[in-house]
């Protein structure tokens, strides 16, 4: 019994410190999450200058993009409500949210798709088997994700 009240607090303490330690590993706010990927990609594939200035663009851009997907989010998550509650679905608001969605996505494209395409005149022989590497390792890693 007494050996049971001499370890009690140390493992509070272990306890505690660990559940600290993880949830300040854990990057659960998005912008962290983006900003540590886009440093993970620069690193790895040894930027120059120039490309980290085109790859910082792209970053800010997605970042700035995202932000006003979450309002947009919001917003069709309260028609679906709406619609939810009432007597009978209306098909055309979910065919103009979708319309709505897809045109956000083809403006996005637009922005993204050029500095993606500058980047990518950038990159050397190195550079890109480099990230064929990274992109198949993180495909076979997420192959049991929903999304």
């Amino acid at each position: 019994m007494e050996k049971i009240r001499f370890l009690k607090k140390p493992m509070i303490l272990l306890s505690t410190l660990f559940i600290i330690l993880g949830l300040a590993a854990c990057k659960h706010d998005p912008e962290e999450r983006m900003e540590y990927f886009a440093e993970k990609v620069s690193d790895k594939l040894e930027f120059t200058e120039q490309q980290n200035e085109i790859w910082n663009q792209i970053v800010e851009d997605v970042l700035t993009l995202r932000q006003g997907a979450v309002g947009e989010r919001e917003s069709k998550m309260d028609m679906l409500v709406a619609q939810i509650e009432s007597e009978q679905l209306d098909e055309a608001q979910f065919y103009m949210a979708l319309e709505q969605h897809q045109q956000k996505m083809t403006e996005a494209f637009q922005t993204i798709l050029p500095q993606l395409n500058s980047l990518h005149s950038t990159l050397s022989p190195e550079q890109k088997e480099k990230l064929l590497t990274f992109i198949e390792k993180h495909k076979e890693r997420g192959k049991h994700r929903w999304h």
